[in-house]
Protein backbone atom coordinates (compact mmCIF):
# COMPACT_ATOMS: atom_id res chain seq x y z
CA UNK A 1 0.00 0.00 0.00
CA UNK A 2 1.30 3.48 -0.83
CA UNK A 3 -1.00 5.47 1.42
CA UNK A 4 0.19 9.02 2.13
CA UNK A 5 -0.82 11.44 4.83
CA UNK A 6 -2.98 13.24 2.30
CA UNK A 7 -4.83 10.18 1.02
CA UNK A 8 -8.51 9.49 1.55
CA UNK A 9 -7.64 6.32 3.45
CA UNK A 10 -5.53 8.25 5.93
CA UNK A 11 -8.21 10.88 6.43
CA UNK A 12 -10.92 8.25 6.96
CA UNK A 13 -8.95 5.95 9.22
CA UNK A 14 -10.51 7.21 12.47
CA UNK A 15 -14.06 7.78 11.26
CA UNK A 16 -16.88 5.77 12.80
CA UNK A 17 -18.80 5.74 9.52
CA UNK A 18 -16.11 4.00 7.49
CA UNK A 19 -14.71 0.97 9.35
CA UNK A 20 -13.63 -0.69 6.09
CA UNK A 21 -11.07 2.05 5.49
CA UNK A 22 -9.93 1.75 9.09
CA UNK A 23 -9.46 -2.00 8.79
CA UNK A 24 -7.58 -1.72 5.51
CA UNK A 25 -5.17 0.84 6.94
CA UNK A 26 -4.57 -1.13 10.15
CA UNK A 27 -4.12 -4.47 8.38
CA UNK A 28 -1.50 -2.89 6.13
CA UNK A 29 0.27 -1.54 9.22
CA UNK A 30 0.25 -5.02 10.80
CA UNK A 31 1.69 -6.66 7.69
CA UNK A 32 4.42 -4.07 7.24
CA UNK A 33 5.41 -4.37 10.91
CA UNK A 34 5.80 -8.15 10.52
CA UNK A 35 8.11 -7.94 7.51
CA UNK A 36 11.50 -7.79 9.30
CA UNK A 37 10.56 -10.79 11.47
CA UNK A 38 9.73 -13.08 8.56
CA UNK A 39 12.42 -15.79 8.19
CA UNK A 40 13.07 -14.91 4.56
CA UNK A 41 14.12 -11.43 5.72
CA UNK A 42 15.58 -12.24 9.14
CA UNK A 43 17.82 -15.18 8.22
CA UNK A 44 19.70 -13.90 5.19
CA UNK A 45 23.02 -13.55 7.03
CA UNK A 46 22.76 -16.21 9.75
CA UNK A 47 25.76 -18.50 10.02
CA UNK A 48 26.44 -21.86 11.68
CA UNK A 49 29.56 -23.99 12.21
CA UNK A 50 30.95 -26.02 9.32
CA UNK A 51 31.79 -29.53 10.46
CA UNK A 52 33.63 -32.43 8.89
CA UNK A 53 30.93 -34.89 9.90
CA UNK A 54 27.16 -35.02 9.53
CA UNK A 55 24.68 -32.15 9.87
CA UNK A 56 21.29 -32.90 11.40
CA UNK A 57 18.70 -30.12 11.20
CA UNK A 58 15.82 -29.92 13.66
CA UNK A 59 13.33 -27.13 12.95
CA UNK A 60 10.55 -26.76 15.53
CA UNK A 61 7.84 -24.16 16.05
CA UNK A 62 5.15 -22.20 14.27
CA UNK A 63 7.77 -20.82 11.84
CA UNK A 64 9.70 -24.09 11.49
CA UNK A 65 9.18 -24.77 7.79
CA UNK A 66 9.63 -21.11 6.86
CA UNK A 67 12.92 -20.98 8.78
CA UNK A 68 14.14 -24.13 7.05
CA UNK A 69 13.07 -22.81 3.65
CA UNK A 70 14.98 -19.57 4.25
CA UNK A 71 18.31 -21.42 4.46
CA UNK A 72 17.63 -24.51 2.35
CA UNK A 73 20.02 -23.40 -0.40
CA UNK A 74 22.86 -23.02 2.11
CA UNK A 75 22.84 -26.17 4.21
CA UNK A 76 25.03 -29.17 3.23
CA UNK A 77 23.51 -31.25 0.45
CA UNK A 78 23.82 -34.43 2.51
CA UNK A 79 22.13 -32.90 5.59
CA UNK A 80 19.16 -34.75 7.07
CA UNK A 81 16.57 -33.64 9.55
CA UNK A 82 13.08 -33.11 10.87
CA UNK A 83 10.63 -30.20 10.73
CA UNK A 84 7.85 -30.07 13.33
CA UNK A 85 5.25 -27.33 13.04
CA UNK A 86 1.68 -26.59 14.02
CA UNK A 87 -1.13 -28.16 12.02
CA UNK A 88 -1.73 -26.00 8.95
CA UNK A 89 1.51 -24.03 9.36
CA UNK A 90 3.78 -25.87 6.93
CA UNK A 91 4.94 -23.67 4.07
CA UNK A 92 3.01 -24.70 0.93
CA UNK A 93 5.14 -26.39 -1.68
CA UNK A 94 8.19 -26.75 0.55
CA UNK A 95 9.39 -30.39 0.37
CA UNK A 96 13.10 -30.42 1.19
CA UNK A 97 15.26 -33.42 0.35
CA UNK A 98 16.05 -35.73 3.30
CA UNK A 99 13.75 -33.78 5.65
CA UNK A 100 10.56 -35.14 7.19
CA UNK A 101 7.77 -32.64 7.96
CA UNK A 102 5.41 -33.36 10.87
CA UNK A 103 2.37 -31.24 11.79
CA UNK A 104 1.38 -31.51 15.43
CA UNK A 105 -1.06 -29.97 17.89
CA UNK A 106 -0.70 -26.62 19.66
CA UNK A 107 -1.11 -25.40 22.39
CA UNK A 108 -1.80 -28.81 23.96
CA UNK A 109 0.71 -31.46 22.80
CA UNK A 110 -0.40 -34.61 20.99
CA UNK A 111 0.86 -38.04 19.95
CA UNK A 112 2.21 -36.78 16.60
CA UNK A 113 4.45 -34.30 18.39
CA UNK A 114 5.51 -36.91 20.94
CA UNK A 115 6.50 -39.34 18.18
CA UNK A 116 8.46 -36.59 16.44
CA UNK A 117 10.26 -35.80 19.70
CA UNK A 118 11.33 -39.43 20.09
CA UNK A 119 12.58 -39.47 16.50
CA UNK A 120 14.60 -36.32 17.15
CA UNK A 121 16.13 -37.75 20.32
CA UNK A 122 17.08 -40.97 18.53
CA UNK A 123 18.74 -38.95 15.77
CA UNK A 124 20.79 -36.77 18.11
CA UNK A 125 21.82 -39.79 20.19
CA UNK A 126 23.61 -41.06 17.07
CA UNK A 127 25.66 -37.87 16.54
CA UNK A 128 29.38 -37.84 17.22
CA UNK A 129 32.13 -35.32 17.95
CA UNK A 130 32.55 -34.26 14.31
CA UNK A 131 28.81 -33.74 13.75
CA UNK A 132 26.48 -30.74 14.03
CA UNK A 133 22.99 -30.43 15.44
CA UNK A 134 21.49 -27.31 13.85
CA UNK A 135 18.29 -26.28 15.64
CA UNK A 136 15.88 -23.75 14.13
CA UNK A 137 13.52 -22.73 16.92
CA UNK A 138 10.42 -20.54 17.02
CA UNK A 139 7.48 -20.01 19.32
CA UNK A 140 5.16 -22.96 19.86
CA UNK A 141 8.01 -25.47 20.10
CA UNK A 142 7.25 -26.27 23.74
CA UNK A 143 3.94 -27.86 22.79
CA UNK A 144 4.98 -29.19 19.39
CA UNK A 145 7.89 -31.33 20.60
CA UNK A 146 6.76 -33.02 23.84
CA UNK A 147 9.02 -35.67 25.37
CA UNK A 148 7.75 -36.40 28.88
CA UNK A 149 10.50 -37.29 31.34
CA UNK A 150 10.75 -40.90 32.48
CA UNK A 151 7.83 -41.73 34.73
CA UNK A 152 5.51 -39.11 33.19
CA UNK A 153 2.85 -39.99 30.61
CA UNK A 154 1.72 -37.86 27.70
CA UNK A 155 -1.83 -37.52 29.16
CA UNK A 156 -0.29 -36.25 32.41
CA UNK A 157 1.81 -33.74 30.47
CA UNK A 158 -1.29 -32.65 28.54
CA UNK A 159 -3.26 -32.12 31.76
CA UNK A 160 -0.54 -29.95 33.27
CA UNK A 161 -0.30 -27.95 30.03
CA UNK A 162 -4.04 -27.27 30.03
CA UNK A 163 -3.90 -26.12 33.64
CA UNK A 164 -1.02 -23.75 32.88
CA UNK A 165 -2.85 -22.32 29.86
CA UNK A 166 -6.00 -21.59 31.86
CA UNK A 167 -4.48 -20.23 35.07
CA UNK A 168 -3.07 -17.00 33.63
CA UNK A 169 0.61 -17.81 34.22
CA UNK A 170 3.05 -15.83 32.05
CA UNK A 171 5.07 -17.74 29.48
CA UNK A 172 8.25 -17.69 31.57
CA UNK A 173 6.59 -19.49 34.46
CA UNK A 174 4.86 -21.93 32.14
CA UNK A 175 8.17 -22.86 30.56
CA UNK A 176 9.94 -23.41 33.88
CA UNK A 177 7.36 -26.08 34.71
CA UNK A 178 7.53 -27.56 31.22
CA UNK A 179 11.33 -27.84 31.38
CA UNK A 180 11.21 -29.93 34.53
CA UNK A 181 8.67 -32.40 33.17
CA UNK A 182 10.60 -33.01 29.95
CA UNK A 183 13.36 -35.19 28.55
CA UNK A 184 14.07 -32.71 25.75
CA UNK A 185 13.55 -29.18 27.12
CA UNK A 186 15.75 -27.23 29.52
CA UNK A 187 19.01 -28.23 27.82
CA UNK A 188 18.32 -31.97 27.63
CA UNK A 189 18.44 -32.02 23.80
CA UNK A 190 21.96 -30.54 23.64
CA UNK A 191 23.12 -32.86 26.42
CA UNK A 192 21.85 -35.83 24.43
CA UNK A 193 23.62 -34.52 21.28
CA UNK A 194 26.98 -34.16 23.07
CA UNK A 195 29.81 -34.52 22.03
CA UNK A 196 28.39 -33.12 18.78
CA UNK A 197 28.35 -29.35 18.30
CA UNK A 198 24.91 -27.79 18.77
CA UNK A 199 23.93 -24.48 17.17
CA UNK A 200 20.58 -22.85 17.89
CA UNK A 201 19.10 -20.16 15.63
CA UNK A 202 15.91 -18.76 17.13
CA UNK A 203 13.06 -16.39 16.47
CA UNK A 204 12.11 -14.97 19.86
CA UNK A 205 8.53 -14.97 21.11
CA UNK A 206 9.66 -14.40 24.69
CA UNK A 207 9.31 -11.05 26.48
CA UNK A 208 12.88 -9.95 27.18
CA UNK A 209 14.30 -12.38 24.58
CA UNK A 210 15.65 -14.89 27.12
CA UNK A 211 17.03 -17.51 24.73
CA UNK A 212 16.72 -20.17 27.45
CA UNK A 213 12.93 -19.71 27.37
CA UNK A 214 12.32 -19.92 23.61
CA UNK A 215 10.68 -23.30 23.06
CA UNK A 216 11.55 -24.01 26.72
CA UNK A 217 15.25 -24.00 25.81
CA UNK A 218 16.02 -27.56 24.63
CA UNK A 219 19.61 -26.61 23.74
CA UNK A 220 20.27 -24.02 26.48
CA UNK A 221 21.51 -24.70 30.01
CA UNK A 222 18.76 -24.05 32.54
CA UNK A 223 19.21 -21.92 35.67
CA UNK A 224 15.77 -22.70 37.12
CA UNK A 225 15.22 -25.57 39.55
CA UNK A 226 12.69 -28.22 40.48
CA UNK A 227 11.93 -26.02 43.48
CA UNK A 228 11.05 -23.15 41.17
CA UNK A 229 8.69 -25.40 39.21
CA UNK A 230 6.98 -26.54 42.42
CA UNK A 231 6.58 -22.94 43.60
CA UNK A 232 4.82 -22.03 40.35
CA UNK A 233 2.52 -25.04 40.61
CA UNK A 234 1.62 -24.01 44.16
CA UNK A 235 1.15 -20.35 43.17
CA UNK A 236 -1.59 -21.22 40.68
CA UNK A 237 -3.11 -24.15 42.57
CA UNK A 238 -2.28 -26.68 39.86
CA UNK A 239 -2.87 -30.29 40.82
CA UNK A 240 0.01 -32.67 40.07
CA UNK A 241 -0.06 -36.47 40.12
CA UNK A 242 1.64 -37.65 43.34
CA UNK A 243 4.47 -39.36 41.43
CA UNK A 244 5.38 -36.18 39.54
CA UNK A 245 5.29 -34.11 42.72
CA UNK A 246 7.55 -36.62 44.44
CA UNK A 247 10.06 -36.50 41.57
CA UNK A 248 10.14 -32.71 41.68
CA UNK A 249 10.55 -32.68 45.45
CA UNK A 250 13.48 -35.11 45.24
CA UNK A 251 15.12 -33.21 42.31
CA UNK A 252 14.90 -36.28 40.06
CA UNK A 253 13.61 -34.00 37.28
CA UNK A 254 16.46 -31.50 37.42
CA UNK A 255 17.75 -29.97 34.18
CA UNK A 256 21.33 -29.48 32.87
CA UNK A 257 22.91 -26.40 34.44
CA UNK A 258 25.33 -23.83 32.95
CA UNK A 259 28.39 -25.61 34.36
CA UNK A 260 27.46 -29.00 32.91
CA UNK A 261 30.28 -30.25 30.67
CA UNK A 262 27.77 -31.53 28.13
CA UNK A 263 26.47 -27.99 27.57
CA UNK A 264 29.82 -26.47 26.61
CA UNK A 265 29.52 -27.23 22.89
CA UNK A 266 26.09 -25.65 22.55
CA UNK A 267 25.71 -22.08 21.26
CA UNK A 268 22.70 -19.98 20.31
CA UNK A 269 21.66 -16.77 18.60
CA UNK A 270 18.43 -14.88 17.93
CA UNK A 271 17.70 -13.73 14.38
CA UNK A 272 14.35 -11.95 14.94
CA UNK A 273 12.72 -10.50 18.03
CA UNK A 274 9.60 -8.55 19.08
CA UNK A 275 11.61 -5.31 19.10
CA UNK A 276 12.13 -5.68 15.33
CA UNK A 277 8.39 -5.79 14.73
CA UNK A 278 7.71 -2.84 17.04
CA UNK A 279 10.46 -0.76 15.42
CA UNK A 280 8.92 -1.40 12.00
CA UNK A 281 5.51 -0.33 13.32
CA UNK A 282 7.06 2.88 14.64
CA UNK A 283 8.53 3.65 11.22
CA UNK A 284 5.17 3.12 9.51
CA UNK A 285 3.12 5.35 11.85
CA UNK A 286 5.75 8.09 11.79
CA UNK A 287 5.60 7.99 8.01
CA UNK A 288 1.88 8.75 8.37
CA UNK A 289 2.44 11.73 10.63
CA UNK A 290 1.91 10.18 14.06
CA UNK A 291 4.09 10.70 17.10
CA UNK A 292 5.08 7.17 18.07
CA UNK A 293 4.84 6.33 21.77
CA UNK A 294 6.55 3.01 22.49
CA UNK A 295 4.99 1.46 25.59
CA UNK A 296 7.39 -1.50 25.51
CA UNK A 297 8.07 -4.55 23.37
CA UNK A 298 7.92 -7.04 26.26
CA UNK A 299 4.71 -6.22 28.14
CA UNK A 300 3.14 -8.97 30.22
CA UNK A 301 0.29 -9.09 32.70
CA UNK A 302 -3.47 -9.45 32.57
CA UNK A 303 -4.84 -8.64 29.10
CA UNK A 304 -7.96 -6.93 30.44
CA UNK A 305 -6.01 -4.66 32.78
CA UNK A 306 -3.58 -3.85 29.98
CA UNK A 307 -6.43 -2.93 27.63
CA UNK A 308 -8.00 -0.64 30.20
CA UNK A 309 -4.68 1.05 31.00
CA UNK A 310 -3.83 1.67 27.34
CA UNK A 311 -7.30 3.13 26.73
CA UNK A 312 -6.75 5.59 29.57
CA UNK A 313 -3.42 6.61 28.08
CA UNK A 314 -5.02 7.12 24.69
CA UNK A 315 -7.70 9.33 26.21
CA UNK A 316 -5.08 11.39 28.03
CA UNK A 317 -3.15 12.01 24.83
CA UNK A 318 -6.34 13.02 23.00
CA UNK A 319 -7.12 15.48 25.76
CA UNK A 320 -3.70 17.02 25.16
CA UNK A 321 -4.50 17.38 21.46
CA UNK A 322 -1.63 15.13 20.38
CA UNK A 323 -1.78 12.87 17.34
CA UNK A 324 -0.03 9.77 18.63
CA UNK A 325 0.33 6.05 18.03
CA UNK A 326 0.59 3.92 21.17
CA UNK A 327 2.60 0.82 20.25
CA UNK A 328 3.37 -2.22 22.37
CA UNK A 329 4.53 -5.79 22.06
CA UNK A 330 4.81 -8.72 24.46
CA UNK A 331 2.49 -11.45 25.64
CA UNK A 332 -0.40 -10.70 27.95
CA UNK A 333 -2.30 -13.42 29.79
CA UNK A 334 -5.95 -14.35 30.22
CA UNK A 335 -7.34 -16.20 33.21
CA UNK A 336 -10.05 -18.43 31.74
CA UNK A 337 -13.23 -18.66 33.80
CA UNK A 338 -15.60 -19.95 31.13
CA UNK A 339 -14.18 -22.97 29.28
CA UNK A 340 -16.95 -22.61 26.67
CA UNK A 341 -15.96 -19.05 25.79
CA UNK A 342 -13.99 -18.16 22.67
CA UNK A 343 -11.17 -15.68 22.30
CA UNK A 344 -7.47 -15.13 22.83
CA UNK A 345 -5.43 -12.54 24.66
CA UNK A 346 -5.54 -10.04 21.76
CA UNK A 347 -9.33 -9.93 21.47
CA UNK A 348 -9.66 -9.87 25.28
CA UNK A 349 -7.26 -6.90 25.45
CA UNK A 350 -9.04 -5.02 22.67
CA UNK A 351 -12.55 -5.61 24.05
CA UNK A 352 -11.48 -4.22 27.43
CA UNK A 353 -9.95 -1.29 25.60
CA UNK A 354 -13.11 -0.64 23.57
CA UNK A 355 -15.29 -0.67 26.70
CA UNK A 356 -12.98 1.79 28.44
CA UNK A 357 -13.00 4.14 25.42
CA UNK A 358 -16.83 4.12 25.31
CA UNK A 359 -16.94 5.06 21.62
CA UNK A 360 -14.56 7.99 21.97
CA UNK A 361 -14.16 9.60 18.51
CA UNK A 362 -10.83 9.66 16.71
CA UNK A 363 -9.29 6.62 18.43
CA UNK A 364 -8.85 3.36 16.56
CA UNK A 365 -6.41 0.45 16.59
CA UNK A 366 -5.80 -3.26 16.57
CA UNK A 367 -4.23 -6.08 18.57
CA UNK A 368 -2.91 -9.18 16.85
CA UNK A 369 -0.65 -12.16 17.40
CA UNK A 370 2.29 -12.08 15.00
CA UNK A 371 1.91 -15.77 14.16
CA UNK A 372 -1.52 -15.14 12.65
CA UNK A 373 -3.52 -16.99 15.31
CA UNK A 374 -4.82 -15.45 18.55
CA UNK A 375 -4.67 -18.31 21.04
CA UNK A 376 -6.41 -21.32 19.55
CA UNK A 377 -8.86 -19.48 17.27
CA UNK A 378 -8.65 -18.79 13.53
CA UNK A 379 -8.05 -15.04 13.75
CA UNK A 380 -4.82 -13.12 14.25
CA UNK A 381 -6.60 -10.55 16.38
CA UNK A 382 -9.15 -7.79 15.89
CA UNK A 383 -9.75 -4.16 14.96
CA UNK A 384 -11.18 -1.28 16.98
CA UNK A 385 -12.89 1.90 15.78
CA UNK A 386 -15.12 4.45 17.57
CA UNK A 387 -18.46 2.87 16.64
CA UNK A 388 -17.53 -0.73 17.34
CA UNK A 389 -19.58 -1.12 20.55
CA UNK A 390 -22.73 -0.35 18.56
CA UNK A 391 -21.72 -3.02 16.04
CA UNK A 392 -21.45 -5.50 18.93
CA UNK A 393 -25.02 -4.77 20.04
CA UNK A 394 -24.22 -1.98 22.49
CA UNK A 395 -21.95 -1.51 25.48
CA UNK A 396 -23.97 -3.79 27.74
CA UNK A 397 -23.85 -6.64 25.24
CA UNK A 398 -20.11 -6.09 24.80
CA UNK A 399 -19.65 -6.23 28.58
CA UNK A 400 -21.49 -9.55 28.67
CA UNK A 401 -19.19 -10.93 25.98
CA UNK A 402 -16.20 -9.91 28.07
CA UNK A 403 -17.58 -11.31 31.32
CA UNK A 404 -18.10 -14.76 29.79
CA UNK A 405 -14.66 -14.86 28.06
CA UNK A 406 -16.31 -14.54 24.66
CA UNK A 407 -14.28 -11.75 23.09
CA UNK A 408 -13.98 -13.62 19.77
CA UNK A 409 -17.76 -13.63 19.31
CA UNK A 410 -17.96 -9.92 20.18
CA UNK A 411 -15.60 -8.97 17.36
CA UNK A 412 -17.13 -11.56 15.05
CA UNK A 413 -20.52 -9.91 15.52
CA UNK A 414 -18.97 -6.52 14.68
CA UNK A 415 -17.21 -7.92 11.59
CA UNK A 416 -13.97 -6.79 13.22
CA UNK A 417 -11.82 -9.93 13.29
CA UNK A 418 -8.37 -9.67 11.72
CA UNK A 419 -8.00 -12.82 9.61
CA UNK A 420 -4.62 -13.57 8.02
CA UNK A 421 -3.84 -17.26 8.40
CA UNK A 422 -0.38 -18.39 9.57
CA UNK A 423 2.14 -15.60 9.03
CA UNK A 424 5.35 -17.64 8.95
CA UNK A 425 6.87 -16.03 12.03
CA UNK A 426 6.17 -15.61 15.74
CA UNK A 427 7.45 -12.61 17.69
CA UNK A 428 4.56 -12.17 20.12
CA UNK A 429 1.71 -9.72 19.91
CA UNK A 430 1.50 -6.26 18.38
CA UNK A 431 -0.93 -3.68 19.78
CA UNK A 432 -1.46 -0.25 18.23
CA UNK A 433 -3.84 2.55 19.25
CA UNK A 434 -4.01 5.58 16.95
CA UNK A 435 -5.15 8.88 18.49
CA UNK A 436 -5.95 11.82 16.26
Amino acid sequence: MTTTKQSGLYCAVHKTSNPDSTKAFLKDLYERALAPALPVNAMGDVMWPIVSGRTYILAVGKAASQMAAAIENRWPEEATGLIVTRQGYAQPGFTPHNMQIVEASHPVPDAAGAQAAQAALAAVDALGQDDLLLVLMSGGASALLPAPAAGISLPEKQAVTRALLHCGAPIGEMNIVRKHLSAIKGGHLAARAWPATTQLIAISDIPGDDIAMIGSGPTVADSSTCGDALAIVEKYGISLPPAIRAMLESDLLETPKPGDSKMQRSKGKICARPADMCAAAVAVVEDHGYEAIMLGDALEGDALQLGYAHAQQALAFKEQGRKVALISGGEATVTVRNRDGRGGRCTAYLLACALALEGEPDICGFAADSDGIDGSEDNAGAFLWPGILENMGGAEQARQFLDRDDSYRAFERADALLMTGPSGTNVNDLRVLLVR
